[in-house]
């Protein structure tokens, strides 16, 4: 199953203009995927970023019960609308608790849509992704369409913009195998990362 691709993020001689960017609200949550197998198979597998996972994991063991009950069936009716025969689903998993990875217990837990990659395709653009799912499931906040600059990422630094939630953007442009992406942390959230974690883990956070 696929994997979500790194974003980079915009500071120094990392930036990256994006024209025409469409500027979404970085959920602070844990990606999640989950693959579409055409309409006769259906969802298939569910994992984080990294392995597969069932009912059985300690933390993401809910996952294919809050994505079954809330939005297997609205996204079944979508990609079958869409004529997607196959793809990976792209979530961000989060409570009004969780931190840098980190979740609550006691917090009710969401499934928000973050991407789609449909085979043979790539990603979809952002322009499609709002299109397709804006209003129909839960996505993030969309916080702007505008030039991405670095005057835009300063005041992302300083949590400017309105729509943020608290620890960033995300930033978008292009479609399929062109797609850009590009992303920006508020100054608030790296400053709470490095005050909780060890140096190493703080940088490795800070940069993920």
């Amino acid at each position: 199953m696929k994997s979500y691709p790194s974003i980079p993020r915009s500071r120094g001689m990392s930036f990256r203009a994006i024209p025409n960017a469409v500027i979404f609200d970085k959920i602070d949550g844990s990606n999640i995927r989950v693959e579409w197998a055409g309409p006769k198979k259906g969802w298939t597998k569910f994992g984080t970023r990294n392995q597969l996972l069932d009912e059985s994991d300690p933390v993401f063991g809910v996952v294919p019960q809050i994505f079954h009950e809330r939005w297997g069936e609205a996204l079944s009716r979508i990609a079958c609308d869409e004529r997607i025969d196959r793809g990976v689903f792209f979530f961000e998993f989060w409570g009004d608790s969780s931190f840098a990875g980190l979740h609550s217990p006691d917090d009710e837990k969401r499934l928000t849509l973050i991407d789609v990659s449909v085979h043979k395709r790539g990603i979809m653009g952002p322009h499609e992704f709002l299109k397709t799912f804006d209003g129909k499931v839960q996505t993030p906040n969309l916080i702007s369409i505008q030039n991405w600059t670095r005057e835009f990422v300063e005041q992302v630094w300083r949590g400017e913009p309105e729509g943020i939630t608290f620890e960033g953007v995300v930033a978008k442009g292009g479609t399929g195998h062109d797609l850009v992406m590009a992303k920006a942390k508020t100054e608030a959230w790296i400053e709470k990362v490095r005050a909780q974690f060890d140096e190493g883990e703080a940088e490795r956070l800070v940069n993920s």
